[in-house]
């Protein structure tokens, strides 16, 4: 059987809060079965058969020590899921730009932010090898009726790493 870790799965406020069999967070939440640092996870090697991570590694103090962890209750042949935001969405600058959104609407609890390449050197430099990438999208962004109607216009345009919240990388052992 392949034990399911969800690392950072925080409150009980979305699909993903209640998914795996042991959900880990730094607080106390209805749906969190063990609260704890994801830089020191107190679990045996090779453990699980998946690790998940949902928006959480660019809110950490030291990404690397996460990963590395992850990596070592990782059974050889599991895999990792991990979601960042994405750094090229279109929609962010000229967000900012038309005044939609300033500074102080920014989420300013990111410690951290990479995009796909810089992501893949910090994974590999944790021992892990990323073998498919997924665009996804949250539908979290505010929105605004300045660029509402143009913006099915602008998203057939755009290439997929434009027009997309998110990126999933799923990860292996090297």
């Amino acid at each position: 059987m392949k034990l399911v870790l969800n690392i950072g799965c925080g409150g009980p406020s979305g699909k993903r809060a209640f998914y795996g069999d042991v959900r880990v967070d730094i607080r106390k939440f209805p749906n969190v079965t063990a609260v704890m640092d994801a830089h020191k996870l107190a679990f045996r090697d090779n453990s699980f058969g998946k690790v998940v991570a949902y928006e959480v590694l660019e809110h950490l103090e030291s990404p690397i020590e996460a990963l590395r962890e992850m990596r070592r209750v990782l059974r050889d042949d599991g895999i990792i899921e991990i979601t960042i935001p994405n750094v090229w969405y279109w929609r962010l600058p000229l967000a900012c730009w038309l005044g939609i959104l300033r500074p102080r609407n920014l989420d300013t609890d990111h410690k951290q932010i990479w995009d796909i390449y810089t992501f893949q050197l910090l994974a590999k430099q944790a021992g892990l090898e990323c073998y498919e990438i997924e665009w996804l999208d949250w539908y979290g962004f505010p929105r605004s009726r300045k660029y509402g109607s143009i913006e099915p216009v602008i998203r057939l345009l755009l290439p997929k790493h434009l027009k997309h919240t998110h990126v999933l990388f799923r990860l292996k052992k090297v």
